[in-house]
C-alpha cells in the first residue's frame, strides 16, 4: 500500500516576543503517501506557559489572533482568572501549560474511511503532549455541510470519530477535549473498536 507519513510545518520569527499572538504557534502538517500530499491538518499551539512569564494575559493572546481561537477561550478559560475552568481542570485532570488546537483535519476524498486522519492526528498529538494541559477540538463538517441536516449529522459523525482518542465533550459546548494524561488507545485497537460499532449499526432495523 505504499508507506505513509506526515510533513510537519511552522514559521515562527526570530524577534522577541512583542504581540500577545506570537504566543501562537501555527502547524500545518502535510499528509504524504509515497511522498505525494493526500490530506493536510492544521493545529495551534497556544505557549501559555512562556506567555505567563512575559506577563501576558491568555484573553489577549486568543482574542489578537482571531476570532476562531477567541472562541475556544470563552469555552475553556475563566475570564476573571485567565485559567482553565476549575470544571474543565476537573474533569480532564489537566497538567502541563500549554493548550493545542486541532483547527482542521482533511484527506483526498480516495483515502477517506482508512482512518488515516485518525492515526495522523495520534502522531501529532503524540509531538506535543508533554507540554500541552489540554488537546482541543471543535468538530464541524467542512463539506457537504450545505443544510441543518447535513450539518448536524456531519458534527455527530465527527464527534464520534473524534471519541475514539479519547476526547470527550467539554461541559455542554461544542468543543472537544482530551487530556495529555489520558492513554490513548493503540491505533490498531481503535481500527478494531471502530469496525464493531460500524456492525452493530448495521445490525439494528432500520426505522420504519
Amino acid at each position: 500500500m505504499g508507506d505513509f507519513d506526515i510533513l510537519c510545518q511552522t514559521t515562527v520569527p526570530l524577534s522577541s516576543y512583542n504581540e500577545p499572538d506570537d504566543f501562537v504557534v501555527k502547524y500545518r502538517a502535510t499528509i504524504q503517501h509515497d511522498g505525494e500530499p493526500i490530506g493536510e491538518a492544521v493545529l495551534y499551539k497556544v505557549l501559555l506557559g512562556l506567555a505567563c512569564n512575559y506577563g501576558q494575559h491568555p484573553f489577549d493572546i486568543f482574542d489578537a489572533h482571531s476570532d476562531n481561537l477567541l472562541a475556544y477561550y470563552e469555552a475553556v478559560f475563566d475570564p476573571e482568572t485567565g485559567d482553565i475552568r476549575e470544571v474543565i481542570d476537573d474533569q480532564f485532570e489537566c497538567t502541563g501549560s500549554d493548550l493545542l488546537i486541532v483547527d482542521s483535519i482533511v484527506l483526498e476524498r480516495k483515502w477517506r474511511g482508512l482512518k488515516l486522519g485518525l492515526l495522523a492526528l495520534r502522531r501529532l498529538i503524540d509531538l506535543h503532549e508533554t507540554e500541552c494541559r489540554l488537546v482541543v477540538c471543535q468538530p464541524y463538517p467542512l463539506e457537504n455541510a450545505d443544510t441543518p441536516v447535513e450539518r448536524r449529522e456531519g458534527k455527530v459523525k465527527l464527534r464520534r470519530y473524534f471519541k475514539n482518542l479519547g476526547f470527550r465533550r467539554i461541559g455542554r459546548t461544542d468543543f472537544y477535549g482530551l487530556s495529555t494524561t489520558h492513554i490513548m488507545p493503540k491505533f490498531e485497537d481503535v481500527l478494531r473498536g471502530m469496525q464493531s460499532r460500524e456492525r452493530r449499526s448495521s445490525e439494528q432495523p432500520l426505522d420504519r
